[in-house]
């Protein structure tokens, strides 16, 4: 070997020693720095109910702070169908990378394991929650322009004509109708149950003369209450939470009667990191001023709860709605 050759090659050798040190070093923070990146792109946020619910409402106003926090757009991706079912199943079936999203609540995840047949999908096993964005409580409504002055006006009218009192729900089994069978079941009333594809379509048949009746919470009758459109009878809760308006218990319910807990979850297997990324900004909203006046303007609470706290929560309601479903099958 020439000793030009023998240079250049003692050279190359000792440059490469010298760079493995970095080398070995920058693999980790390369790592770590492909990590921070996420999200790179933006956010789906599926959501399997009809346009002008509560939750779509709520899904709303988050979406559009959440970026701040992200880095990134979360972008509202509207499924309804099948109770909640169809949209469910695409989340399940997404790629568990971060990217896809799906805004739920309680009885999506853990009653409908009890009442509709499903090979396709277990929440408990392939979704896991992100952060429970609040809590709702349902009200009875009315036409302001009705005959219904108070709940014990419609009540008796139920007793006087059972199943002839018809009341618009939001699917089988979901935000509308679970609290309404509890009715039935608690006070001994029958009801005619009409199926809408959601809280909005549901309020929009009360609002068209369609019912006698229906539920909603407050973000979708806030502007129709204060317009003198609707009227509230009645709201879920051990309290009152409007003035001269009785809570359920008072009307004979359970104090647990008629919540929504509103959820974001991923599908399981999302990495640990990126799913810790998600928590983050959820808990990082909370401070945000604009973000809790605008929620308080559409009329929702902001009783947040971490997505680790939150899987102890879904085991009990779990072994709730069990119950129901079997009390209600043994009638």
């Amino acid at each position: 070997m020439s000793p030009s050759l023998l240079l250049t090659t003692v050279v190359r050798r000792s440059a490469a020693l010298i760079a493995l040190p970095w080398l070995l070093f920058a693999g980790p923070m390369a790592q770590q720095a492909a990590l921070a990146q996420f999200p790179e792109k933006p956010i789906t946020l599926i959501t399997p109910f009809a346009a002008g619910g509560s939750s779509d409402l709520t899904a709303r106003v988050f979406t559009s702070f959440i970026s701040k926090y992200l880095g990134r757009p979360m972008l509202i991706k509207l499924v309804p169908g099948q109770a909640g079912q169809k949209g469910t199943l695409e989340a399940t079936k997404a790629a568990p990378d971060g990217y896809t999203l799906v805004f739920i609540d309680n009885y999506r995840d853990q009653l409908h394991q009890y009442t509709f047949r499903n090979d396709y999908y277990d929440t408990n096993e392939d979704l896991v929650t992100v952060a429970r964005v609040n809590y709702g409580q349902i009200a009875i409504i009315v036409r302001a322009d009705g005959p219904y002055e108070t709940w014990a006006q419609l009540e008796a009218d139920a007793r006087a004509r059972p199943g002839q009192i018809r009341m618009s729900h939001s699917g089988l089994w979901a935000a509308l109708f679970v609290p309404a069978r509890r009715i039935m079941q608690n006070l001994e009333l029958r009801f005619r149950m009409v199926p809408y594809r959601g809280g909005g379509p549901a309020k929009a048949a009360l609002m068209a003369g369609d019912v006698d009746f229906s539920m909603a919470f407050p973000a979708t009758v806030a502007v129709d209450v204060e317009a003198g459109k609707v009227r509230i009878l009645a709201t879920a809760g051990p309290e009152r939470t409007v003035e001269g308006v009785p809570s359920f218990v008072e009307i004979g319910l359970s104090p647990n009667t008629g919540y929504i807990h509103r959820i974001v979850m991923a599908p399981s297997g999302v990495p640990e990191d990126r799913l810790m990324r998600l928590r983050r900004a959820f808990a990082a909203l909370q401070s945000d001023e604009a973000y809790l006046a605008a929620m308080r303007r559409l009329g929702e609470n902001t009783e947040y709860m971490d997505g680790v706290d939150y899987e102890a929560v879904r085991i009990e309601q779990s072994r709730e709605y069990g119950e129901l479903v079997r009390a209600i099958a043994g009638q």
